[in-house]
């Protein structure tokens, strides 16, 4: 079997293998933690809490996860055995799309989805999830989950913090 080497087919090959595959790649990559400063700018610390884990990850995808509170001996066994402390949770998830079509996928996990302007190309807010889920216009899906059990709007600060995510990027 005689294999003819053609260069420019070769390079055009390259280049489109880079385009699906190089895209995501970068988009996969996984975030540092936001500072607890910034934190303390987006969600409401207690005057005696501190932050007690930040940490970004891949999971299934890019995934932060931030908790903080009032430190206690219990946080340090729960470290101990292998999970982490407890207290207020935010959580922000990051997935590349391959388009905006995609988006509709993630609308229709949502059954109370509430449409939110000024955020990305398009956003929705769970309140029975307490979560915020947005496109950008290169078709970055972000998820900012918050879980403050005592805070009655979680819809305003998970909008400061998908609002401080964008501008970041």
């Amino acid at each position: 079997m005689v294999i003819n080497f053609n260069p420019k087919l070769s390079a055009k090959i390259c280049f489109a293998t880079f385009l699906f595959l190089g895209s995501p790649l970068v988009a996969d990559e996984i975030p540092m933690p936001m500072s607890e400063a910034d934190l303390r700018t987006l969600v409401p610390f207690g005057a005696e809490a501190s932050l007690k884990y930040a940490e970004c990850e891949k999971k299934s995808y890019p995934t932060c996860t931030y908790i903080w509170g009032v430190p206690d001996s219990a946080d340090a066994l729960r470290v101990q055995m292998g999970g982490k402390p407890d207290g207020d949770k935010l959580m922000t998830i990051f997935a590349q799309a391959k388009s905006a079509q995609d988006f509709d996928r993630v609308l229709s996990t949502y059954k109370d989805a509430v449409p939110l302007e000024y955020l990305g190309v398009a956003a929705v807010w769970s309140e029975a999830r307490d979560q915020l889920s947005l496109i950008t216009d290169d078709y970055m899906v972000i998820h900012v989950n918050v879980e403050i059990p005592e805070l009655e709007d979680t819809k305003a600060v998970a909008t400061q913090v998908a609002a401080y995510l964008l501008a970041a990027r």
